[in-house]
């Protein structure tokens, strides 16, 4: 259900810079009804017994598949994005609504051992969960939250990004005809008093984010006063070292698809590379030769590799991170503008930038950069390289290309980062539990993990003998 009966808000075709449709916005009075409904809802939800709600997750997951083209479609008019990387986008959530919905993931009591009596721990739901969600990955960010919450058995209130409501729209709409009952998920839309009201909710159990730390931290202290439970994935500076002995093409490579996908647009970008000076050179000709052939432009043209970033704000941000570093003395190998093509002159358009002999001071290399410039960095050995790495306030994704074990076991110990790639590209698996430590938050998502971010455990005792599961 949409709850909605604020202003008129328009949305901006990022390559265009124009609107093309307009969506009405929530108000604090909409999420008190949303997650009055979902209150309402939760014991209907909480007593469908597991294959029920699995059966939901795995036919909603055909059915994604199934609308891929016209998801896709919508998801790069309102993001931004290429349609290949929103068809990718769109099969990643399909499969995240497969994975919660296997039989291992079912509320399991486990009897234990108390002398004298009957006893268990048993997994509940926590009841509702809001789900914060960007605009750089609508639908997988989204699926992230949703889809364990709901398999844990809680009702949620979605909260998109109001720039980016209409591919989730879909989503939802194929989640309510394949079953799932009206009320157990809500939608509202809006800006930071929307986000405050559900944050500060009495109603309201946990708050699931994905976002800057700047409003991480806005929400912890706003959840503190209730004492709600937390799932906060922020933001990310990834940092990727190149060894002396590395596979430079491959580094390289890596260095290209990491930063540029979805123009440069994702936590677990690329941002930071810190280059041994053996192979520097080497592996700048080689960066600069890749650049080169990433083709910029309208994400709906086909053999577009770089779309617009998705707001002027964000373009913005990301031209003044490039300026800075040039004042103070970095070498521009490749970008550093907004394309000259006149075609291009309406969207949000930054040129794919590569940065040389970036300076400690760069504030490229302390903020995230959220777009396509890519900070290059000279150490003198393996020792400063992971030095630098870690002298940052963030700690999501890092990256280590080196054909020394000890150089490599040594970056998975000591780099500070909730997921390290080993000589590999950097994305995260559905398999494999993500999340970040210092600034970049806390709780996991995906993995057997993620869904015990929605459960609590209840431990049962009896006298010996009673029978109670």
């Amino acid at each position: 259900m949409i709850f909605s009966t604020g202003e008129q808000f328009e949305l901006l075709d990022p390559a265009l810079g124009s609107p093309f449709a307009t969506v009405q916005l929530s108000t604090s009075a909409d999420v008190d009804a949303a997650v009055a409904t979902a209150v309402r809802v939760a014991p209907q939800w909480r007593r469908f017994d597991w294959p029920e709600r699995a059966a939901i997750l795995r036919r909603t997951a055909a059915t994604i598949r199934a609308d891929v083209d016209r998801i896709a479609e919508v998801l790069t008019q309102e993001q931004g994005k290429t349609l290949k990387e929103a068809r990718i986008e769109v099969e990643r959530c399909a499969e995240t609504f497969d994975y919660y919905a296997d039989d291992r993931f079912a509320p399991r009591t486990e009897q234990r051992e108390v002398h004298g009596k009957a006893a268990w721990v048993t997994p509940l739901p926590l009841g509702v969960v809001a789900a914060i969600v960007p605009w750089n990955f609508p639908l997988t960010l989204l699926a992230n939250k949703l889809v364990p919450a709901l398999a844990a058995g809680n009702t949620v209130i979605v909260k998109p990004a109001q720039t980016t409501p209409l591919a989730t729209r879909i989503l939802l709409d194929h989640l309510a005809d394949e079953g799932l009952p009206e009320g157990v998920v809500n939608t509202v839309l809006g800006e930071a008093p929307v986000g405050q009201a559900l944050v500060s909710h009495p109603d309201v159990a946990m708050i699931s984010f994905t976002g800057s730390t700047a409003v991480g931290r806005a929400i912890m202290a706003g959840a503190a006063g209730r004492v709600k439970r937390l799932a906060l994935e922020l933001g990310g500076s990834d940092a990727l070292i190149v060894d002396a002995d590395a596979d430079v093409a491959q580094a390289a490579k890596s260095a290209a698809v990491g930063r540029f996908f979805n123009c440069g647009q994702a936590c677990i970008a690329v941002k930071r590379v810190f280059v041994h000076e053996n192979v520097y050179d080497e592996f700048l000709d080689v960066l600069a030769a890749r650049v080169d052939k990433l083709t910029i432009g309208d994400g709906r043209n086909p053999g577009i590799f770089v779309g617009p970033q998705h707001t002027d704000a964000q373009r913005q941000h990301t031209l003044g991170l490039i300026d800075d570093a040039v004042a103070k003395g970095s070498r521009v190998v490749r970008g550093g503008k907004v394309p000259a093509d006149p075609e291009l002159a309406a969207g949000f358009f930054v040129e794919p930038t590569v940065l040389a002999d970036v300076p400690a001071d760069a504030a490229i290399l302390s903020d995230e950069c959220f777009g396509p410039a890519l900070a290059v960095v000279r150490v003198a050995s393996f020792d400063e390289a992971i030095e630098r790495a870690n002298a940052s306030e963030f700690g999501l994704g890092s990256s280590i290309w080196s054909r020394d074990p000890a150089h490599i076991r040594r970056a998975v110990e000591e780099l500070q980062a909730g997921y390290t790639w080993v000589n590999d590209m950097s994305t995260d698996y559905e398999t494999l539990p993500f999340g970040g430590m210092k600034q970049s938050g806390f709780g996991k998502e995906r993995g057997a993990e993620g869904i015990e971010e929605y459960r609590f455990l209840k431990s049962v005792v009896g006298k010996e003998g009673q029978e109670v599961f």
